[in-house]
C-alpha cells in the first residue's frame, strides 16, 4: 500500500496511532543503543551484545544504585522539544495514542496547541487523568519524568525485572488496546521491520484484533524499506507501508479540507461551545420534536421532556416552589433529594419545561459523560453578557459532586446568577458527600417524599381528564369515586416510594406485575434481564461491552437482544467514538424488585462481583466509576453481611484501582469496626504515603483512636484518657483543616462524649460543639443542624445519667 491510500483512508477519530522509536527520532530523541552506549560509559561497563533490558538490569544489580542510572537516562532526554510533523499530531481528534517511548513529546505537542490529553503511566492513572480529554496517551514503558526510584507510583520499564514488575499495568494498556480496536484502524508508527521488540508487540496487536468486538485493520509505518519482511507481515493481513512520521503527516495535510464553511455564532447559546453539545440534553428541542410515550411511562420510565410538556405528569408541588425560586433570581442551585422513586427526575423536568416556556435556556446534563465546571462558567459568561438566563439539570449529583462544587463556587466568585444549577440525588448518597458551602448559601434544599394531597387531586384530574391516561387505568379503579379515589390514593401514598402510574393504579402487589412480566421473556432474555437490574442496583454503570463479558454472548445477538426486550432495557450512546453504549432499566426500584428475587443468595452477589471486578478495564472511565460505585454504603459491597468479603473485595479494587481513595476508606472503616486496629493503622499510613491526607481519612483516624479508647480490654482510665488526648489533638488540627466536613466535626463531638464520659470533663465537648455550631452557621448545611440536636440529645443523656447500653447505642448510632 501506497501512503497516500493509507490515508485517504483514514479517519482520525475512528484511527489509533502506535508509536514506536522510529516516531522520536525526528527530534533528536536518543535510540536504545545510544541509551545502552552512555550507560555503558557512565558506569564502566561492557554493553555489547546486549539489548536495553538486558543491560540496564545488569547495570542496577552491580551498581546498586537505580536512582543514578535513571537519572543518567534523563541528561539524554532533557532538551528534546517535538518537531516537523509530530508538531501536527494534536491537530486531529485520534481515538487513541498508545507509545512504547519514554520521551514526553506528544505532550509537549498537546500542550503546544492547548489541547487536553489524558495520560496513563502507571494503575494509579486510572479513573485520575484528565476526564476532559478526548484523545487518551498510554505510555506502555512508562515514562521520563516518573520513576519508582524518585517515590513516583509510575516506573520506566527498564529492566527484565521492570517487565515482571509492571505486568499488570501491561496488561490493562493491551485490554485498553483491544477495546479501542472495535471498528478501527491500528497504525503503527516508526519501527523498523528487523527491530526484535516490535515483532511481539505486532503479534499483540493481531491477537487483540480478532478478540475485538469488530477489529478494524492493522497498518505498519516503517521508515526502513526491507520488501522481503514487508511480504511476512502481509501474508498475516497486517498492511505494511513505508515511509516516516514526517511524510505521513504530510499526507494528512494533503488530505485536510480545511473549512467547509464560514462559521456564524448561532442563536442558541450552548451551539456556542461545541464541546458541551454531545453532553446534554435540549430541553427545548425534546419539547419541540419527541413523541410522548404514556404507556412508557405508566410501565416505569421516568417522564420525558415530551411527555411533561402535553401534560401526561401530574405536575408536583416542589416542582412549583422550584420555579417561582428560580424566577426569583437570587439562587445559583437548587437541589431536590428524596428517596428512590418518589419522581425527583420527572419533577425537576417539569421545572425545565416551565422556565423553558418563559424563555429560559435549559439543559440536562447526559449522566454518564462528565461535566465540565470551566465549559459552563463560559456558557455561564455568555448567558450573562447576553441578559439570558439558563437552567442545567443534573441527575444523580452525587455522582458529578466535585464538579459541581467547582461550578457552584466558580459562579458565586464572579456573582453569575444567570446560569442556575438543579441538581436531583438520592438522600442517602447526598447526605455523606462533602459539599460547597455555596450550594446552601447561594442555594435552596428541597426535599421530595410523600405525595401530597394537592397533588392527589391534581392526579385525579389528570386520570379523569386525559384520553390517554384512561385508557390505560384499571377498570376497577375507574369505577370508584372521586372522593373513594382519594382515599385509596392517600392510603397507597403513604409510602415514601411513588414509582410510577402503574403502582398506584394496580389493583395487585406492584412485585408481582415485575415478577410475571420477568416470566414471560424468553431465558436468554431472563439472563440479560436480571444482570442488568442486579447491576444497576449494585450502582455499576452498564454497557454493553461489560454485559457481553459477563454473560458471553456474541456482538452479533446484541441488537436481536435488545429489539426483544423494548420497553424493558434500553441502549443510549455514551461514548460512540470509543463505542460505549450503555444500557439501563425503566426505573431503580423495578431493577431492584428484579435483583432482589434473582440475586437473593449472598453467594450470588459475591460472584457477580468478583467477575465485575476480575474482568473489568480500568483504562476506560465508565469502568472505573463502577468499581467506586460498588463501594457504596446503601447498594454495593458494604451490604454484605460478611466483612471478610467485604474486605476481600475492597482490596482486589484497591490492587486494581491504587489511585482511587474510596474503597481505601471502606477497608479502614471495616478493619476499625472489626478491631483490627493495627491493620487499620497501616491502611491508614500506607494512605497517607499515596496521598495528602483528606477529610475521610482523618475522621477515620479519630475515629480509630477512639475506638482504641473507649474499647480495648485492661486499660486503666488514666490509659484511656491520654489516648482520647491523642484524639482530641488530631481532630482540634482537623477541624482547621478541613473547616467543610461534617464528619471531622462530629468526630470531633465523639472524642467529647467519650471524655465526659470517662473523665467527667466536658471542656472538650464544649468546645466541639461550639466548633459545629459556627461551622452550621458558616456553611448552612442542614446535615449540621442535624449533628447539632443529635450531640445535644447524646449530652443530656449522659448527664441525667442514662444506662451506658443506651448512651453507647447512640454514640455510634446514626452518624455511622
Amino acid at each position: 500500500m501506497e501512503l497516500e491510500t493509507l490515508v485517504r483512508g483514514l479517519r482520525p477519530e475512528h484511527t489509533i496511532l502506535l508509536f514506536g522509536a522510529g516516531s522520536s527520532m525526528p527530534s533528536n530523541a536518543p535510540t536504545p543503543q545510544a541509551i545502552i552506549d552512555h550507560l555503558g560509559v557512565r558506569f564502566a561497563l561492557p554493553s555489547a551484545g546486549f539489548n536495553l533490558a538486558e543491560f540496564t538490569e545488569l547495570v542496577e544489580q552491580r551498581s546498586k544504585d537505580r536512582r543514578r542510572m535513571v537519572t543518567e537516562i534523563r541528561m539524554l532526554f532533557r532538551h528534546l522539544k517535538p518537531t516537523a510533523g509530530l508538531l501536527n499530531l494534536p491537530l486531529y481528534d485520534w481515538k487513541s495514542i498508545y507509545t512504547t517511548n519514554y520521551d514526553d513529546l506528544v505532550e509537549q505537542a498537546y500542550r503546544k496547541k492547548s489541547k487536553p490529553l489524558g495520560v496513563f503511566t502507571s494503575n494509579f492513572d486510572f479513573g485520575n487523568t484528565a476526564r476532559n480529554a478526548e484523545t487518551r496517551l498510554y505510555k506502555i514503558h512508562g515514562t521520563i519524568d516518573k520513576d519508582a526510584a524518585f517515590g513516583d507510583h509510575s516506573r520506566m520499564i527498564l529492566t527484565s525485572s521492570d517487565y515482571n514488575v509492571a505486568h499488570e499495568y501491561r496488561e490493562h494498556m493491551f485490554g485498553a488496546l483491544q477495546m479501542d480496536l472495535a471498528e478501527s484502524d491500528l497504525v503503527i508508527i516508526g519501527s523498523s521491520l528487523s527491530d526484535e521488540d516490535i515483532k511481539p508487540l505486532i503479534s499483540r496487536a493481531v491477537q487483540l484484533n480478532t478478540k475485538a468486538m469488530v477489529g478494524g485493520r492493522i497498518t505498519l509505518l516503517m521508515f526502513q524499506r526491507d520488501e522481503a519482511r514487508a511480504d511476512l507481515y502481509r501474508g498475516q493481513g497486517i498492511n505494511v507501508v513505508f515511509g516516516g512520521i514526517d511524510d505521513f503527516f504530510i499526507e494528512m495535510t494533503k488530505k485536510s479540507p480545511g473549512p467547509l464553511f464560514d462559521y456564524t455564532p448561532s442563536d442558541s447559546v450552548l451551539e456556542n461551545h461545541p464541546k458541551l453539545v454531545p453532553t446534554v440534553t435540549d430541553v427545548k428541542h425534546q419539547m419541540e420534536t419527541a413523541v410522548p410515550d404514556v404507556s412508557r411511562m405508566f410501565a416505569g420510565w421516568p417522564a420525558n421532556f415530551a411527555d411533561v410538556n402535553r401534560g401526561l405528569a401530574f405536575e408536583r408541588s416542589v416542582a412549583m416552589s422550584m420555579t417561582e425560586e428560580a424566577q426569583g433570581g437570587a439562587s445559583i442551585c437548587l437541589t431536590l433529594v428524596g428517596a428512590s422513586g418518589v419522581g425527583k427526575t420527572t419533577a425537576a423536568r417539569q421545572v425545565l419545561v416551565g422556565l423553558a416556556r418563559k424563555g429560559f435556556s435549559c439543559w440536562e446534563h447526559r449522566g454518564d459523560l462528565t461535566l465540565d465546571p470551566a465549559a459552563w462558567l463560559a456558557v455561564a459568561r455568555e448567558l450573562d453578557a447576553a441578559s439570558r438566563r439558563g437552567l442545567l439539570f443534573i441527575d444523580d449529583a452525587h455522582a458529578h459532586i466535585r464538579e459541581i462544587n467547582e461550578l457552584v463556587d466558580g459562579l458565586a466568585h464572579a456573582d453569575l446568577k444567570s446560569l442556575i444549577l438543579v441538581a436531583a440525588s438520592s438522600r442517602n448518597h447526598w447526605k455523606p458527600r462533602i459539599k460547597s458551602p455555596n450550594i446552601y448559601k447561594r442555594g435552596k434544599l428541597y426535599i421530595l417524599s410523600k405525595v401530597d394531597g394537592a397533588e392527589i387531586e391534581r392526579l385525579i384530574s389528570l386520570v379523569d381528564t386525559n384520553v390517554d391516561l384512561a385508557r390505560i387505568v384499571e377498570t376497577g379503579f375507574s369505577g370508584f369515586s372521586r372522593a373513594e379515589k382519594r382515599r385509596r390514593l392517600t392510603d397507597r401514598c403513604e409510602s415514601d416510594m411513588f414509582v410510577c402510574m402503574r403502582n398506584i393504579f394496580a389493583s395487585e402487589s406492584f412485585d408481582n406485575i415485575m415478577l410475571r412480566e420477568y416470566a414471560e421473556l424468553k431465558v436468554e432474555l431472563q439472563d440479560v434481564y436480571r444482570l442488568v437490574a442486579a447491576l444497576e442496583t449494585a450502582g455499576v454503570k452498564v454497557h454493553r461491552q461489560l454485559i457481553i463479558r459477563l454473560l458471553g454472548i456474541p456482538m452479533a445477538s446484541v441488537m436481536a437482544l435488545l429489539e426483544n426486550m423494548t420497553d424493558i432495557v434500553s441502549e443510549y450512546t455514551i461514548n460512540g467514538r470509543r463505542h460505549i453504549y450503555g444500557w439501563r432499566g425503566r426505573h431503580p426500584v423495578i431493577s431492584a424488585i428484579i435483583a432482589r428475587y434473582k440475586f437473593g443468595e449472598v453467594g450470588k452477589i459475591v460472584a457477580l462481583y468478583d467477575q465485575i471486578i476480575d474482568t473489568a478495564i480500568p483504562s476506560y472511565d465508565i469502568e472505573v466509576r463502577s468499581l467506586i460505585e460498588l463501594c457504596n454504603v446503601y447498594t454495593g459491597i458494604p451490604q454484605l453481611p460478611d466483612k471478610g468479603v467485604q474486605n476481600r473485595l475492597l482490596r482486589k479494587i484497591i490492587s486494581l484501582l491504587p489511585g482511587e481513595r474510596v474503597p481505601r476508606h471502606r477497608l479502614i472503616r471495616n478493619l476499625t469496626d472489626m478491631g483490627h486496629w493495627d491493620q487499620a493503622q497501616t491502611e491508614i499510613r500506607i494512605f497517607e504515603k499515596d496521598f495528602r491526607i483528606d477529610a475521610p481519612v482523618t475522621r477515620l483516624k479519630i475515629e480509630l483512636m477512639l475506638a482504641r479508647a473507649t474499647e480495648s480490654e485492661g486499660l486503666l482510665v488514666e490509659d484511656r484518657l491520654a489516648i482520647l488526648e491523642q484524639a482530641r489533638e488530631l481532630a482540634a488540627t482537623g477541624t482547621t483543616r478541613h473547616p467543610t466536613s461534617s464528619g471531622v466535626f462530629a468526630a470531633y463531638c465523639k472524642v467529647g462524649v467519650a471524655i465526659l464520659r470517662h473523665g467527667g470533663d466536658r471542656a472538650v465537648f464544649d468546645d466541639a460543639m461550639d466548633r459545629l455550631i459556627k461551622a452550621s452557621e458558616r456553611l448552612a448545611d442542614p446535615e449540621m443542624s442535624s449533628l447539632i440536636r443529635h450531640f445535644e440529645r447524646l449530652e443530656a443523656n449522659i448527664l441525667s445519667e442514662i444506662g451506658p447500653d443506651q448512651i453507647e447505642a447512640e454514640l455510634v448510632g446514626e452518624l455511622d
